[in-house]
Formats: C-alpha cells, sequence, structure tokens
C-alpha cells in the first residue's frame, strides 16, 4: 500500500481556488555552463526525486480534503515552453505536481504550490542540478549544502511546521484592507510576460544601508514609489497599494520540513502626489519591525490553524468546502493585495559546483487581480529581479528599474521572446 500524507496547513487552499487564470505555479531556473543534455537530466531528476518523499507524490481528492500518495511513476522532463508558470495538469504529467524543462544551458522547475514554497523547492532544485552535473562526469564534495543521497532523510522534513507550531492561547485578530487593484489589458491564453533586471548585490546593499534598509525593505519602497509614479495604472478608489511579501517561516522557528512554511505580511500605502521615497521606506520599515516580532509571525499561524480546526470545516464534505473556499478567497486572498514580492534571498552552493553555475532566476505567476508580481533571488554578487506579467501594460516595471538608475544601480535587462 502506498504511503500517503495530509496537506500541509498553507498547501490546503490552493487546489480548491485554481485554474487556468490562476495557477498557483511558481518557477525556479538556473542557468549552467553548458548545454542540456535531457536525457541525462531525466535521468538526474530521477534520482533526485528518490531522496524527496514529499515531493513524489500525487495528489487524491478525499471526502472531507484533497492528500496526497507516494507516486511511483516516472518524473518527466520537456522542452521549456514560452508560456511559463501554467496551471501544472496532473494527467499530463504522470501525476506529479511539479514540472522540469529545458533550453540550452536553463533547466526550469515549476511548482504546484500546495507541494512546498520556494524555500522547499530551491532545495530541490540544488540537488537535481548537482544530481545532473555529477552524472556529467563533474567532482563535487557537496559540503552539506545539498540534500544528497548520503544525507538521510530527516523526520522533519514531512512535518506540517503550522500544525507543530500551534497554540491555542494566541489569538490574532488582524484584518488587512482591501487593495488598490491595477487595471489592463490582459494576454490572451493566461500567457505570462517576463522581464529580469540584474543588479549587483554588494551595490544594492550599499544603498540600502545608506538608507539604513535592508534590501527587501529598500525593493519593497520602491516598488511603492513607483505605484506612486504611474497612479494611472490603478482604479481610481481610495485604497492603499498594498505589496504582500512572503516570509520563510524557518528563519523564525526551528523548522527543516521540505513542505510549505511561510506565510505573507503586507506593507503599502496610499498613493498620493506629494509622497516621497523616503516617507514611504519609513513607513515599510515600521511594518516590517512590527510584523516580522516572532510572537506576531506566530499570531499569524495561530490563526491559520484554527482555521483548519474548525469543526464546521472539518466535517463539511470537501464539495462543499470548495465553494466556501472560492468565495472566500475570491472577497479576501484576491483583493488584499496589489501585487506580490517575494525574495528567496543568497543561494549558496558548495565551492566546486560553483564554477558549473552562472545564475538562478525566480518568477511568482500573475493572476488578472495580481497581475505584476516580482521574484528576487541572488547568486555569487548578482541578484535577479523578475517580473511576471499578465497584463500588456508594463509602465510599473520601466519606472521601477528607472528608479533603481537613478539610486546608481547598473541594471541589465532581460526578456520573453513576446516582450522584445
Amino acid at each position: 500500500m502506498n504511503k500517503w500524507y495530509k496537506l500541509d496547513n498553507a498547501a490546503k487552499i490552493f487546489p480548491s481556488v485554481t485554474n487556468d487564470k490562476r495557477s498557483n505555479v511558481f518557477r525556479l531556473s538556473v542557468v549552467i555552463t553548458e548545454e542540456i543534455d535531457p536525457s541525462l537530466l531525466e535521468e538526474a531528476l530521477n534520482l533526485t526525486i528518490i531522496r524527496f518523499p514529499p515531493l513524489k507524490v500525487k495528489m487524491k481528492r478525499g471526502l472531507f480534503w484533497y492528500y496526497f500518495e507516494e507516486n511511483e511513476a516516472k518524473a518527466l522532463v520537456s522542452p521549456e515552453s514560452p508560456y511559463i508558470c501554467q496551471r501544472i495538469r496532473r494527467r499530463e504529467n504522470n501525476g506529479y505536481l511539479f514540472r522540469v524543462s529545458y533550453y540550452s544551458s536553463r533547466i526550469n522547475l515549476e511548482v504546484f504550490h500546495s507541494l512546498t514554497d520556494g524555500t522547499g523547492a530551491l532545495e530541490f532544485l540544488k540537488a537535481l542540478v548537482y544530481n545532473y552535473l555529477i552524472i556529467t562526469g563533474k567532482k563535487i564534495d557537496s559540503e552539506n549544502l545539498v540534500l544528497t543521497s548520503e544525507i538521510e532523510n530527516a523526520y522533519e522534513e514531512y512535518q506540517d511546521s503550522f500544525v507543530k507550531n500551534y497554540d491555542a492561547s494566541l489569538k490574532n485578530n488582524k484584518r488587512d484592507p482591501q487593495a488598490l487593484q491595477f487595471k489592463g489589458t490582459q494576454y490572451d491564453d493566461s500567457y505570462i510576460s517576463i522581464v529580469t533586471g540584474e543588479a549587483s548585490v554588494s551595490k544594492l546593499k550599499e544603498v540600502s544601508h545608506r538608507y539604513s534598509s535592508t534590501i527587501t525593505e529598500f525593493l519593497t519602497a520602491c516598488l511603492i514609489y513607483s505605484a506612486n509614479n504611474q497612479i494611472n495604472l490603478f482604479e481610481k478608489k481610495n485604497k492603499p497599494f498594498q505589496v504582500l511579501i512572503p516570509v520563510n517561516l524557518r528563519k523564525h522557528f526551528p523548522s527543516k520540513t521540505l513542505r510549505n512554511f511561510s506565510l505573507f505580511i503586507s506593507a503599502g500605502h496610499h498613493l498620493k502626489p506629494d509622497l516621497s521615497f523616503e516617507e514611504i521606506l519609513e513607513a515599510v520599515k515600521t511594518v516590517f519591525e512590527n510584523e516580522l516580532k516572532k510572537e506576531k509571525l506566530h499570531e499569524r499561524i495561530v490563526a491559520n490553524v484554527t482555521i483548519e480546526k474548525n469543526i464546521f470545516l472539518r466535517v463539511v464534505p470537501l464539495v462543499l468546502k470548495e465553494i466556501v473556499l472560492k468565495i472566500g478567497y475570491l472577497a479576501w486572498g484576491d483583493k488584499l493585495n496589489s501585487m506580490a514580492f517575494s525574495n528567496i534571498g543568497l543561494v549558496k552552493l558548495p565551492k566546486e559546483m560553483e564554477p558549473y553555475v552562472r545564475k538562478f532566476i525566480f518568477s511568482n505567476s500573475a493572476t488578472g487581480t495580481s497581475p505584476g508580481n516580482l521574484g528576487a533571488i541572488s547568486y555569487q554578487d548578482k541578484i535577479q529581479l523578475t517580473f511576471a506579467g499578465a497584463i500588456h501594460e508594463r509602465d510599473l516595471q520601466r519606472e521601477f528599474f528607472r528608479i533603481l538608475g537613478k539610486f546608481g544601480l547598473e541594471i541589465i535587462i532581460e526578456t520573453n521572446e513576446l516582450e522584445v
């Protein structure tokens, strides 16, 4: 009998609210120094997935919730499609909830968010690249920076760390306001545009420190300032421009889970003509200081798990739950943010692996209500800032990179073919 797993707390909503226009898929890519051999990549993939049982699963529909079951099928590799972060159709993917593709020297990993978050996916991608390089004859000491087959699976890798950190005595009554929404012309066929700007990490850190801020705080302020300079892009309503920022909870709570363990904080501002960058940044820093306190994050964890433990939700059949979840997500999930900004942070690789890896790229998906999401990831001294766009208008992206240029940063721009 195959093993089965419950979906973690953060994962449970995604199967019910996913459709062609809201895929809940994100993408991590790595560019190496040589052309990809597809057959060797597939060999590396099927070797790697053995080490990652929480990802070697297929999703099944239960009476009360979806659940994961061990997947014994072969994992597939395909040529890259120009349509990124599309909905993963399990029947076309041997049941897997991730998709691996390649183009020239680039390997792409696209992941359905019920499976894991950016941190878990990055560990999988690092192991995949490591195994691929080993198969192609490279000699690399993993330095325990990669989850190889020699490192024993830990029970904590399977853990639902939300439930582990549940404390019924904590309460969180915080309610985020509804946010300003973009207006624009959506692409046909759920196409997503990609605009990536590459900058120096050391230079960006220098500019951020000039304002006594972290890189994530500084870039969040730049996004809000860009929106303030392009106010014609939004519905004319008295709502704040809100940036949703995922927080990797492993940095705040002890956890080795390879499943989801992140939640969101929100930073925003009402847009107005005389708003200065400094004013925005101070507001952003205040949000980060307040919301990243461990007790505040713990309260949010408890609030999420409390919903799951609600006796009404537990006994209601899945077919009825899905109706409630879809209505709730439309009312509160989509409308609480103008866009999302996810910063994966710095990727650390073994020294002997670094010469074969040029860069990492991280892309969020985009939807009609959140059509301009930003993803960031750093490797060595380069940060890749990638906008995923669901609408033709790219004024915010241009303004954002123009502002970074005014701060003295040199930006190299790349974009996918339909946007050239």
